[in-house]
C-alpha cells in the first residue's frame, strides 16, 4: 500500500521517470519507465538491482554493448493479426534491424556466460528462445538498402527488367530532342532533363513552349519556364507508368504474402520487442546509476533501514548547476529502535532527510539504484505512508490540519510491523499545546504496532520520547554556530534545538527585538538550549576521538603482532642455521675420520712405529668427542611476562600487560569494561579483561625492549613514507588494496594530506578512488588537484 495516492508527486518521482527516459534509446524503453512501479516482492527486487548493477559493469569495464536502432512496432505487429495486412517495406527493414539487435545482444551476453559473467541478463536473453531464422527470409526479400530485391519474385524480376529498358529508350530518345532544341535555340544551354510528375520532361522558356509538341505537366512560379513532355516519349512513359503500377502491385503482393508467414510468429515478436524494451529499460538504470554514482545496496528481507552516505538524487542535481557539493546523510532505523524524531532548526535539513529516506526507499523497491554507499542497508515494507506538504482544499473545505488528521487516520487503521511511516512536523497546523499532544499519541501508537517510522518536529515533548520508550530514538541536525549556518549533518542519539534567535539574529532583525522575545521565553529555557547545544558539540568531539583512538588500537595491535611474529621468526632462523652448522661440521669430521684411517692404513702397510699409530688414534677419537659433546640448542617460546601473585584488581597508574600483543603500559584512565594503557605516550583503549596487573621489577626489562622496537618500526615506515600514492594502471580490486594500506599508514603517522594520482584516462579509477574514499571513516574530505599541480589526475585527501 503507497498512501497517499499522490505519493509520487510528494516525492517528486516524476522526475525521476524523466531522468530515466532521457537515458533511453527508444520508446520501447520509455514504456518501460511508464510502467514503473513499487513493490515488496523480494525476488522481484533483487532481480531487477542484479540486472541494473551487471549493465553497469558492462557500460563501466567491457566491451561497447550494441544498443542502437530499437525500434516500436508494436502497433504495427498487432495490426498484422488482420487478413490482408502487411508490412511497410521500411516497417520490414525496421524489423529486421530489431531482429539484427536483438541476435547481437544474445551473442554478446553467451560469449561472456562461461566466465559467469553477467548471469542474469544472460538468464533474460535465454528465455527469449531468439531464432535467426526470420531474418534470413528478410535478408531474402529486401535488401540493404531496404528495397525490394529484384529476385523477390519472377514476375518482379520480369517487369523490372522491362522498366529498365524502356527507362533507357526513353532516356535516349528525350536526349536527342533536347540536344536538338538546344541546337535551334528553343531551349537553353544549360538546360537539361528533369523529373515532374515521375515523367521526364525538358525545361522549356515560355516563349518557345509552342515549338516543342508535347504534354505540360508544370511550369516554374515565375511562369517563365514550362516543363514538356515530347509526344515522341509520351507513349513509351505511359507504359513505364503501367510497369510501375503493376510492380507495385507485385509488392503488395509478395508483402502481403510474407505477412502471411509472420502472422503465426506475432506472438514471438511481441516478446522480442519486450525483451528490446527490457534492455533499453535495464540499460538506463545502469547509465542513471553512474550519472548519480549510485548502487545496488545490501537487501534486506526485514523491514529494516541503514543508509549510509545518502544522497537525494534531485538535490544533489540541482546543486551540481549551482557548482556546490550536497552533504550525504547517514539514516539507520529499525535495528536498535523503530522511530526516529529528528528535530533542529528550520532550514537545517530535517525535510531533506525525510525526503531522501522516502525518494531512495521507493526507488529501492522500484528496482531503481540509490545513490548512497554500497555499504548502505534496505529492507522491504509492504506499506509506505508520508505527510509532507500542504494540501488543504477550499473545495473540499479541507485544511492544513484537518488533511493532515485524515492521513493520521489512515496511517492508523492500516500501519503494521511492515509499514515504513514519514511524518514532516507532526502536529503542525494547530494549536502547539494540542497538536503535540496529538503527535505523542500517535507516535506511542506507533510503538504499539511496532512500525518504522521517521518524524520532524520542533516540539519538546516529542524529544522526550527517546526517554521513555527503547523503540524511539533522537536525531538533530547540527548548526554550525561559528559560521551561523546549518550544518546539514544527522547526529543520532540526541534531540537538536532550534536556534530561533541565531537564526533572527543571522537574518537581520532588530537586537533589541530578539532580546525582548528571549526575555519572554525565560532565562531557564535559553539555558537549556545552550547546554543541549553545549552536550551536542561534546559529543561529536567524542565521537570522533573515539573513532580515532579505535582506529590508532588497531594499528598499534597490528603493529606489535607484526613485532612478535618477526622476533619469532628470527629466533627459529637461528636455531635453524646453528642445526645446519652442527650437521656440517659432523660431515667435515667424518670426511677426517675416513682420511685418517686410510693415512693409518698406508702406515701399517709402512711398517710404521706402533706407538706413533697410537697416538694418532687417541688424538682422533679426543676430536671427536669434542664435536659431539656440543648441544643442540632448543627452540624457546618468545618471552612473556607473568603477572603478579597473587592477581588483584586493576586499578589507576597501576602497571599491566595487555595479554594479547604483550605490551607494557600504565593506566591512565578506566571505563566501565573498558581500560585506556599508555605506553611511551602512546594511548591504547581495549577491555578491561585483556590486561592483568604485573609488577614493575618484572615488566621493566620486556617492556624497554618491545617498546623500542616498536618506535624503531614505526620510525622505519615513517623514513619510507611518501606523501603520494601513484595507482595508475592498477586494477579497481588492486587500486583499493593498495589505498587501505596507504591510508592507514598515513593515521598511524599522523599525517593529515595525502595525494593519490590515478590518472585521467576514462575516469574509471578515479571514480572507484572516490567510491572507496566516500566510505572510508578517516577521510574527512577529498577534491581534484589544481589544474597546474595535475587536475582531475590527482585526487588530495584530507584526514581526520
Amino acid at each position: 500500500m503507497i498512501y497517499p495516492r499522490n505519493f509520487e508527486q510528494k516525492i517528486t518521482f516524476e522526475q525521476i521517470r524523466s531522468l530515466l527516459k532521457q537515458e533511453c534509446i527508444s520508446s520501447l524503453g520509455e514504456s518501460m519507465v511508464d510502467k514503473l512501479r513499487f513493490t515488496d516482492k523480494e525476488e522481484l527486487i533483487k532481480l531487477w538491482h542484479e540486472q541494473a548493477e551487471e549493465f553497469r559493469q558492462i557500460l563501466l569495464f567491457d566491451a561497447p554493448f550494441p544498443a542502437h536502432d530499437y525500434y516500436d512496432l508494436r502497433m504495427s505487429c498487432t495490426a498484422l493479426a488482420a487478413e490482408g495486412s502487411f508490412l511497410e517495406e521500411e516497417e520490414l527493414c525496421e524489423l529486421r534491424t530489431n531482429l539484427n539487435n536483438i541476435a547481437a545482444a544474445c551473442n554478446y551476453f553467451f560469449s561472456r556466460s562461461d566466465n559467469g559473467k553477467y548471469p542474469h541478463l544472460t538468464d533474460l536473453s535465454r528465455q527469449l528462445a531468439f531464432d535467426p531464422g526470420l531474418i534470413q527470409q528478410i535478408n531474402n526479400i529486401i535488401d540493404e538498402k531496404g528495397n525490394i530485391r529484384d529476385h523477390a519474385s519472377d514476375t518482379l524480376l520480369s517487369i523490372r527488367r522491362q522498366m529498365h529498358a524502356l527507362e533507357n529508350e526513353i532516356s535516349k530518345n528525350i536526349k536527342k530532342i533536347l540536344l536538338l532544341s538546344k541546337q535551334e535555340g528553343v531551349v537553353d544551354d544549360n538546360a537539361d532533363i528533369t523529373i515532374r510528375n515521375g515523367r521526364m520532361v525538358l525545361p522549356v522558356p515560355a516563349v518557345h513552349k509552342r515549338h516543342i509538341k508535347g504534354f505540360i505537366h508544370d511550369q516554374s512560379a515565375s511562369g517563365l519556364t514550362y516543363y514538356i513532355e515530347p509526344q515522341e516519349v509520351f507513349e513509351a512513359s505511359n507504359m513505364l507508368r503501367n510497369l510501375q503500377l503493376d510492380e507495385k502491385r507485385e509488392i503488395i503482393k509478395i508483402l502481403t504474402a510474407f505477412a502471411d508467414i509472420l502472422r503465426p510468429e506475432i506472438p514471438y515478436l511481441l516478446s522480442c520487442f519486450k525483451y528490446l524494451a527490457l534492455l533499453d529499460f535495464i540499460r538506463a538504470k545502469a547509465k542513471f546509476a553512474i550519472k548519480f554514482n549510485a548502487c545496488m545496496p545490501i537487501i534486506n528481507a526485514t523491514p529494516t533501514v541503514d543508509l549510509k552516505q545518502a544522497r537525494h538524487p534531485l538535490l544533489e542535481l540541482s546543486l551540481q548547476h549551482q557548482h556546490k557539493t550536497i552533504v550525504p546523510v547517514d539514516i539507520n532505523i529499525g535495528h536498535s529502535y523503530h522511530i526516529l524524531i529528528i528535530s533542529g532548526p528550520n532550514a537545517g535539513g530535517k525535510s531533506v532527510c525525510l525526503k531522501t529516506l522516502a525518494m531512495l526507499q521507493y526507488m529501492f523497491q522500484c528496482g531503481i539504484p540509490i545513490p548512497a554507499s554500497p555499504l548502505s542497508e534496505c529492507g522491504i515494507f509492504n506499506s509506505l505512508f508520508i505527510n509532507i506538504g500542504d494540501e488543504q482544499s477550499i473545495d473540499n473545505d479541507l485544511s492544513t490540519y484537518s488533511s493532515q488528521l485524515h492521513n493520521i487516520k489512515t496511517l492508523l487503521q492500516k500501519a503494521n510491523q511492515q509499514s515504513l511511516f514519514l511524518l514532516d512536523e507532526l502536529g503542525s497546523g494547530t494549536d502547539p499545546q494540542y497538536g503535540g499532544a496529538i503527535a505523542e499519541a500517535l507516535i506511542e501508537e506507533m510503538v504499539k504496532k511496532g512500525s518504522i517510522g521517521l518524524v520532524t518536529t520542533h516540539f519538546g515533548n516529542l524529544k522526550t520520547l527517546a526517554g521513555h520508550y527503547p523503540e524511539v530514538e533522537n536525531g538533530a541536525m547540527l548548526y554550525n554556530t561559528e559560521k551561523m549556518q546549518p550544518a546539514f549533518q544527522l547526529q543520532i542519539g540526541h534531540a537538536g534545538t532550534s536556534f530561533t534567535f541565531e537564526i533572527a539574529q543571522q537574518i537581520g532583525l532588530n537586537r533589541n527585538f530578539i532580546q525582548k522575545a528571549k526575555h519572554k521565553v525565560g532565562k531557564s529555557q535559553i539555558r537549556y538550549d545552550k547546554l543541549l547545544h553545549s552536550l551536542e558539540q561534546k559529543q561529536a568531539e567524542l565521537t570522533q576521538r573515539e573513532k580515532l583512538l579505535d582506529f590508532t588500537d588497531k594499528q598499534l595491535s597490528d603493529l606489535i603482532a607484526q613485532y612478535t611474529r618477526q622476533q619469532q621468526e628470527l629466533k627459529e632462523k637461528r636455531y635453524e642455521l646453528i642445526h645446519a652448522a652442527k650437521n656440517e661440521a659432523k660431515n667435515i669430521l667424518d670426511s677426517s675420520n675416513k682420511l685418517i684411517e686410510r693415512a693409518i692404513k698406508e702406515i701399517r702397510e709402512t711398517q710404521a712405529q706402533k706407538e706413533t699409530v697410537k697416538k694418532l688414534r687417541e688424538e682422533i677419537k679426543l676430536q671427536t668427542q669434542k664435536i659431539e659433546n656440543i648441544q643442540e640448542p632448543t627452540p624457546t617460546p618468545a618471552p612473556t611476562i607473568k603477572p603478579a601473585e597473587p592477581p588483584t584488581p586493576v586499578k589507576l597508574h597501576d602497571t599491566v600487560i595487555i595479554t594479547q600483543t604483550q605490551t607494557i603500559g600504565e593506566v591512565v584512565a578506566i571505563e566501565d569494561e573498558y581500560v585506556v594503557v599508555e605506553f611511551n605516550s602512546v594511548q591504547v583503549r581495549t577491555k578491561l579483561n585483556r590486561v592483568e596487573k604485573v609488577s614493575k621489577s618484572m615488566a621493566k626489562k620486556a617492556a624497554k625492549k618491545l617498546n623500542a622496537g616498536i618506535y624503531n618500526a614505526i620510525n622505519e615506515k615513517a623514513a619510507r613514507f611518501d606523501l603520494q600514492l601513484d595507482i595508475r594502471g592498477y586494477r579497481a580490486e588492486e587500486a583499493i588494496i593498495a589505498i587501505e594500506h596507504y591510508l592507514d599508514d598515513a593515521m598511524l603517522l599522523s599525517i593529515h594530506e595525502v595525494n593519490i594520482l590515478h590518472g585521467k584516462g576514462n575516469g574509471v579509477l578515479r571514480q572507484v578512488v572516490r567510491e572507496y574514499l566516500n566510505t572510508h571513516p578517516c577521510v574527512q574530505h577529498f577534491q581534484d588537484a589544481h589544474v597546474e599541480a595535475g587536475g582531475t589526475g590527482i585526487t588530495i585527501v584530507k584526514l581526520i
